[in-house]
């Protein structure tokens, strides 16, 4: 690729990213600079799924609905672009790797590069280049498609944890139970964010025990673990701090962290549910690949964790006025009963 296109490329992803539009059209315009400026047939972003099986759609440009509906894309046939690697195809109808040559036939794709999404480490997804004939990608090509995956991965991280926000408070909103609105925010912060689980512990009132109210998408096994010894991590989050575990691989092993290891957990983010500047329970975040969140990343669970924190405050008050109302309509009821008693 001439250095012109390179420039070219680049002015035209920026440019994008400087426009007024939502993540989904971000990436859209982005891989219609790509097709045009690399001179290919189509080019591709998915997004890996909660369980890390399957490679989703999310955005395109030289791709027909036919294609595009040939039916879920197994992430196994991008094994090496999800190690964080580049991967080139020279022939996507006969190459071993990919999963509907036939589909790649009928849509006249014939080489492909396969670039990883990815943000500190953890690969969320792929950017997939088509071209229309045998062509051998460069390096130059590679390391391109490489900074753009860059900018793609961050702006989609980012568009996550917005999402994340939203639908936690949505969840909360639509239920008066404390426990459906925080299982429902356990769903909703390991599907936006495609995390192994999330966990959500808070303190007993009366023994003052760490006790897990909410979970999803962890192992009955890995519950039964986090009852009995919980591991690192709680104790600075209940003193306010977000705390991370970053790679429980690297750490001297203990019963919780072969467990961690067990479950397919690389990473631990913990965050303090606060009420009134007290700590009251701990958000956990558990990621497929070790990932250190950023400082955005962690105000905007912060965020989320305040938003658990005000759900929490509702219900013990909603809890306390429902019992002030009980006892008060059980006076009421002996007080009557005594009167028409006496008469």
């Amino acid at each position: 690729m001439p250095s012109h296109k390179s420039l070219e490329i680049l002015g035209a992803v920026a440019d994008a990213f400087n426009s007024p539009v939502n993540t989904r059209e971000l990436l859209e315009q982005t891989a219609r600079a790509v097709v045009e400026h690399v001179g290919l047939k189509a080019c591709q972003f998915s997004l890996l799924s909660q369980d890390q099986q399957l490679l989703d759609h999310i955005a395109s440009a030289g791709l027909e609905e036919d294609f595009l509906g040939r039916g879920p894309v197994e992430s196994a046939g991008a094994a090496e672009a999800l190690d964080g690697k580049a991967v080139i195809i020279p022939d996507c109808r006969s190459d071993s790797r990919v999963q509907y040559p036939e589909a790649h036939t009928a849509a006249g794709l014939v080489s492909s590069l396969v670039v990883p999404l990815k943000t500190r480490g953890q690969v969320i997804g792929t950017i997939q280049l088509y071209a229309a004939e045998a062509r051998e990608f460069s390096a130059i090509d590679v390391e391109v498609i490489e900074v753009v995956a860059a900018f793609c991965a961050r702006a989609v991280t980012h568009s996550m944890f917005h999402k994340i926000l939203d639908n936690v408070t949505a969840a909360i909103r639509s239920s008066l139970s404390l426990e459906q609105a925080l299982e429902s925010v356990a769903r909703a912060i390991s599907e936006d964010l495609r995390l192994v689980g999330c966990t959500i512990h808070l303190l007993d009132a009366e023994d003052r025990e760490l006790k897990p109210k909410a979970a999803f998408g962890l192992s009955t096994k890995f519950m039964a673990q986090l009852r009995s010894d919980p591991g690192p991590g709680f104790e600075q989050a209940l003193q306010g701090r977000c705390t991370q575990l970053l790679d429980p691989h690297r750490v001297p092993a203990t019963p919780f962290l072969e467990k961690v290891v067990e479950e397919g957990v690389s990473s631990i983010l913990h965050v303090p549910l606060m009420i009134r500047s007290k700590a009251v329970g701990v958000l956990c975040l558990y990621t497929h690949r070790p990932y250190e969140f950023s400082e955005d990343e962690r105000y905007f669970m912060k965020a989320v964790a305040d938003e658990c924190g005000l759900a929490i405050q509702q219900s013990r008050i909603h809890s306390m006025f429902r019992q002030s109302y009980e006892t008060l309509v059980n006076d009421y009821q002996i007080w009557f009963e005594s009167g028409h008693r006496q008469l």
